[in-house]
């Protein structure tokens, strides 16, 4: 008999120690799909408009090409989304938008001229922008397996993002900005191939998946739109904090060393955000970060000190790392499993498209007309309105 007990605990612990070893070798897939996914990301924000300003374009010229970009990458994510779900091809998907974004940066290497830039650019964003929310639907739907921690994983993209931001400096620095193309084609190549090693089950069995507009619940409209009125309350954090330290006079290494430190106070809250999800409901979650955002652009408004004006953007965080925490599990109560990464994009699509691109277009269009400073106020005003969706989600979740 104690034999047995031997054999059979000795079995026990074999399967536990399979299971773990799958648990991280999933893990281990997504972290690198996540770090190669933003990694291309970290070098495009910061740099692709230098490159453009290289090549001799105009303001608008740069501003056209870089401000299309959300809504070239939502409007595919919601496509792609949509044939995703409903012909359960979620992972072949990935492997081809990865492979395509890829490809589309090559010709990059040789145009020059405004319209053939254009163009490839609007390649990139059209085959890059399903990658993120179907990436995302990926993790909820394996997240048990994975080991139930959303945030420990989506901070291996928020790491490559100042990786790659970081890593060009130096390179664009020594050759000139005539690099960032090259260095934007290395950085997608080893993607479809992370995208391949990837869970490929989806949620839900196959079967007819709604179109994506047909999702909008009254508690998932609510969501959207208190998503999309934070992201206008963040326009001119995004397209203008360095204008308004400017105008503070503060140090021009004041913006690049702010938004370092933003960063990493972002990948320290997913890291710890599974217990501040444990312990606050989404709902909950999202008007107390609604209230401290109101608080961080109100203070932002009428600082004047350079260390206090630093700190307060630490309130990163909180608006979006605890913001995008508590919107990826509501979503996942407000979207049924089969819609999942169609859920996925509408969040991304409405909040960070548009609402993204309203809020620099109101920002550009007010800072010249009222001093940054009361752009800030203004922009916690616009946070305060979303505190009105935000109740009524409430309401609505608890009912």
């Amino acid at each position: 008999m104690g034999a047995w007990r031997t054999r059979g605990g000795t079995a026990c612990a074999a399967r536990r120690f399979l299971r773990q070893a799958r648990i991280a070798s999933s893990r281990r897939s997504v972290a690198v799909a996540y770090f190669l996914a933003f990694l291309g990301l970290g070098v495009f924000m910061p740099y692709f408009p230098l490159y453009l300003d290289h090549l001799g374009y105009a303001g608008w010229q740069i501003g056209a090409i870089v401000g299309m970009q959300p809504l070239l990458r939502w409007t595919s994510a919601l496509g792609a989304a949509h044939a995703a779900d409903r012909w359960r091809v979620r992972r072949r998907l990935l492997v081809v938008a990865g492979l395509g974004g890829a490809l589309a940066l090559v010709p990059l290497l040789a145009v020059r001229g405004f319209v053939a830039v254009t163009a490839v650019s609007t390649a990139v964003g059209l085959l890059n922008g399903p990658i993120i929310p179907m990436l995302d639907a990926t993790v909820i739907d394996h997240l048990p397996r994975l080991g139930g921690d959303y945030g420990r994983l989506r901070l291996w993209g928020s790491l490559a993002f100042v990786v790659g931001a970081l890593a060009s400096a130096p390179l664009v620095g020594h050759f000139s900005p005539a690099v960032i193309p090259v260095i934007l084609l290395l950085a997608a190549l080893p993607l479809a191939p992370a995208l391949a090693h990837l869970p490929g089950e989806q949620g839900a069995p196959t079967g007819r998946s709604p179109a994506p507009w047909t999702l909008l619940t009254p508690p998932l409209r609510a969501f959207l739109a208190t998503a999309f009125l934070l992201q206008v309350s963040s326009g001119a954090w995004i397209g203008f904090y360095a204008v308004h330290t400017t105008r503070l006079g503060f140090p021009d290494t004041v913006p690049g060393l702010t938004w370092g430190l933003a960063v990493i106070a972002e990948i320290v809250l997913f890291f710890w955000g599974a217990r501040l999800v444990e312990r606050v409901a989404p709902p909950e979650l999202i008007l107390l970060v609604l209230v401290l955002t109101v608080a961080r652009w109100a203070l932002t408004a009428a600082a004047h000190s350079e260390v206090l004006v630093m700190a307060l953007q630490m309130g990163h965080a909180i608006t979006f790392s605890a913001f995008h925490l508590a919107s990826v599990l509501l979503l996942s109560r407000l979207v049924p499993a089969e819609s999942r990464t169609a859920g996925q994009a509408l969040y991304g699509g409405v909040a960070f498209g548009l609402g993204g691109s309203v809020g620099l277009a109101l920002a550009g269009a007010l800072v010249d007309r009222v001093s940054t400073s009361r752009l800030f106020a203004l922009e916690a005003v616009a946070a305060l309105v979303a505190l009105v969706p935000a109740l009524h989600l409430r309401r609505l979740v608890a009912g």
